[in-house]
């Protein structure tokens, strides 16, 4: 007699529900392993100003004043859970955690979705999904960094305008409503994340061009930008009172640009000129820096020097700028070794297996980017859109992992979906890959 199944994995959502649930426990046995911590860096900062007093301020350290240089969304969220559960307590950081993993497990699940509606084969979603919930390819941004950062709240956002843009696609008209909704959510996620919020434009204006007659494009395009208007208006308003400057976004571009762009940066030794870069001019890592910015009027008029020696030295040195463009790009796919553990120099032996994974999605998710824009032409141009846009505004900038973790979804689906085409040309009598 056979006992019924309490679970049909036949189902189409129960098998990419367990990966997930499995995933889940997994990332929190790797939080338990490692004890209690907290996010670092300037959304950190925030967090605590948060928490104390309800200011978006003090990025560099108590005492740096209101800040612009930092998206206000997640450290504002953490310092509100400070506020309730205590600072950097056990239940506040548990509690921060637990949103961060289920935020990327759900940006892993919207895209799967998303992958499905674009047309790739179950089993190359499924395995796409395997990897990115089973495998450890970044356990410690998933769960810790992204308590403040906003990598795992963007990869989110970014898979639902795949989705929206996807489903819009596949109706039988395209409708104000669907241009709408993508607006909303696009704005939002520009605010949160400029580079993967211009990948999210590229999906609009792309949906635009294949499903929208051209005598609509001002009536789409108008929705497009008063809704963008409408989401960054609040926040410039109060960067203009702060500072008296016009500020949609962040303030720290100048800086981030000095980072990535001078003469040791040429060097071989590229993981040593980038720390002693930031340990001399970033107000974060260095007290005489910090001192100069307070100094200079802070933040603003800071970054706006840094970025103006650092435009100065690209003039001067424009075949070192091309060579440097071209060295971040390739870094921003196929991070370096050093990359993996910046600040001690000591690599895991975990990194040894997380490098050479990344590449190859990198390298499957590339080709099959490529292949959907120039070959395919399907509706694959969607996430090709996410994988290769995001890359352009850190082309002029020094990339570090948590940049990079915003194309690690689509990256991996091309790949996947290009591995289980090529697979099936050369086995093409295996049914089971059908």
């Amino acid at each position: 007699m056979k006992l019924p199944s309490l679970v049909d994995f036949r189902s189409p959502r129960v098998l990419p529900a367990v990966i997930l649930l499995i995933g889940f426990v997994e990332r929190v046995i790797f939080l338990a392993l490692q004890g209690v911590q907290h996010a670092l860096g300037e959304a950190e900062n925030v967090a605590l100003s948060v928490a104390r007093d309800g200011s978006i301020a003090d990025v560099f350290a108590r005492g740096s004043g209101l800040t612009a240089h930092v998206n206000p969304v997640l450290p504002s969220l953490a310092g509100s859970v400070y506020r309730v559960f205590g600072v950097q307590s056990a239940l506040s950081e548990w509690i921060l955690a637990l949103l961060s993993i289920s935020t990327v497990l759900a940006a892993g699940a919207v895209f799967c979705r998303a992958a499905g509606v674009a047309g790739i084969p179950r089993p190359a979603r499924l395995g796409a999904l395997a990897i990115f919930a089973l495998l450890p390819i970044s356990p410690d941004l998933e769960t810790i960094s992204f308590r403040v950062w906003e990598g795992g709240l963007a990869s989110l956002l970014g898979a639902t305008v795949l989705l929206l843009a996807l489903r819009a696609d596949k109706a039988a008209a395209l409708r104000y409503s669907h241009i709408l909704v993508l607006s909303l959510t696009a704005a939002f996620l520009f605010f949160i994340n400029p580079a993967l919020g211009l990948a999210a434009y590229g999906v609009v204006g792309l949906l635009l061009l294949r499903r929208a007659h051209p005598r609509t494009w001002i009536g789409h395009g108008a929705i497009v930008v008063a809704v963008l208007a409408a989401v960054l208006t609040p926040w410039t308003i109060r960067n203009y009172e702060v500072f008296g400057r016009i500020m949609p976004l962040r303030g720290n571009f100048g800086l981030e640009l000095a980072v990535g762009n001078h003469p040791a940066a040429m060097h071989p030794g590229q993981r040593e000129a980038f720390v002693e870069r930031l340990q001399t001019i970033h107000p974060l890592e260095n007290q005489a820096a910090f001192d100069r910015m307070q100094a200079m009027g802070g933040e603003i008029p800071y970054a706006q020097a840094m970025g103006e020696e650092a435009k100065a030295w690209i003039h001067a040195h424009p075949g070192d700028f091309a060579q440097l463009c071209v060295r971040h790009a390739a870094q921003y796919y196929f991070p370096p070794r050093w990359q993996w553990n910046i600040y001690t120099g000591q690599i895991s032996k975990s990194v040894l297996v997380r490098q050479p994974l990344l590449w190859t999605i990198s390298a499957l998710g590339l080709i099959g980017a490529f292949a959907a824009l120039f070959a395919w032409r399907t509706r694959m141009l969607y996430l090709a859109t996410l994988a290769v846009v995001p890359v352009l505004p850190y082309i002029i900038t020094q990339p570090v992992p948590r940049y990079r973790y915003i194309v690690l979804l689509p990256l991996l689906f091309l790949g996947a979906d290009f591995a289980y085409r090529l697979l099936r040309r050369l086995r093409p009598d295996r049914s089971a890959l059908s």
